[in-house]
Formats: C-alpha cells, structure tokens, sequence
C-alpha cells in the first residue's frame, strides 16, 4: 500500500468522523476539466455526468492497464501509484482534472455508502485508521481496479485486508 501523508481526519470505528476532512460539509463539489480540444480548463460540477460509452472506455482502458508496474510517484503507462492511476485514467476517458493524491482525491465528489456503489466510482482506504492511503476504481461484482505493490490489478472489496481497511467510497461521475 503507498502510504500517503496528510490527511487531517479522525478515524472513528466505523468510518471518519462528520468534523473530518472528508465529512459531508467539506466535500468539494467541483473539478477542473478541459473540453474535447481544448486546452482551456474548465470548471465542472460534480458528480461530472458521463456518456455510458466513455465509462465502457474507463474499463477498457483500465483493462489495458492490468499488470502495469507500480512506480512510486507514477502517473503515466511506464509505471502508476493508485492515484497516478485515477489521474491518468480518469483524464484520459474524462477529461477530468484530479489532485494529485488518494488524500486529496477522497474529499472530491459525494460519499456514498458501499452496498450502493456503481461501476467507476472510487474506494478509498486506510492502512493505519488516520489517513487515506490507498484509492482504487470499483469496477463492479465487489471489486475494484488499483496499482498495488504487484502493479495494476482488480482485488475484492471484501478480501480481509482491505475489508478491514476500507474508509468510504466517493462518486465523481454519473451516466444519470
């Protein structure tokens, strides 16, 4: 799991607390994303919809990426950390703009609970119960696409470690 620093929330048992960063008041509810030929960014609502075919993309591009090598700080096919591949893929079939980290990716969007997840939304974890650390693409069926330690693959949402590890899911795009 990469572990990333800066996460300023409280870990309550079963989820983060409503004073966290990621609470429900202090979720950003815009993105940056830039139109079809253009290099302009633009400011897009959240969730951002999307036509069903470009989310048939996302899987197709995230099935192109299955066995990529992990790289520390990757972003790009040479190598990706989990949020180097939310950036790329999403950019890449949306068009979107994302920070950087899984921290700062996990207060984009709306929460939602987990038995009402849908395909391309984000899952996000924590390894010690303080910060968000590790982020994946759900991907349906309970699991989800992510770069781990072994590179680009899918793992089950409810495989022990990251049962026990799982903090909240997020939804930044919509085909309704």
């Amino acid at each position: 799991m990469l572990a990333v620093a800066g996460c300023q929330s409280s870990w309550s048992g079963s989820g983060y607390r409503m004073e966290s960063k990621y609470s429900l008041k202090n979720r950003k509810s815009h993105i940056s994303c830039r139109p079809e030929g253009s290099n302009t960014a633009l400011t897009c609502d959240l969730p951002m919809k999307v036509t069903p075919q470009s989310l048939d993309h996302l899987f197709s591009s995230i099935d192109e990426s299955l066995g990529t090598r992990y790289r520390f700080g990757g972003a790009s096919p040479e190598g990706f950390d989990c949020s180097g591949l939310v950036l790329y893929l999403y950019l890449k079939n949306f068009r979107m703009v994302l920070p950087r980290t899984a921290s700062d990716l996990a207060a984009l969007g709306t929460m939602i609970p987990k038995n009402s997840l849908l395909p391309g939304d984000l899952v996000f974890f924590s390894n010690e119960g303080r910060n968000i650390d590790h982020v994946g693409i759900f991907v349906g069926q309970e699991s989800f696409a992510h770069a781990s330690r072994n590179g680009v693959k899918f793992s089950h949402l409810y495989e022990r470690y990251y049962e026990s590890h799982y903090a909240f899911a997020a939804r930044l795009i919509t085909t309704e």
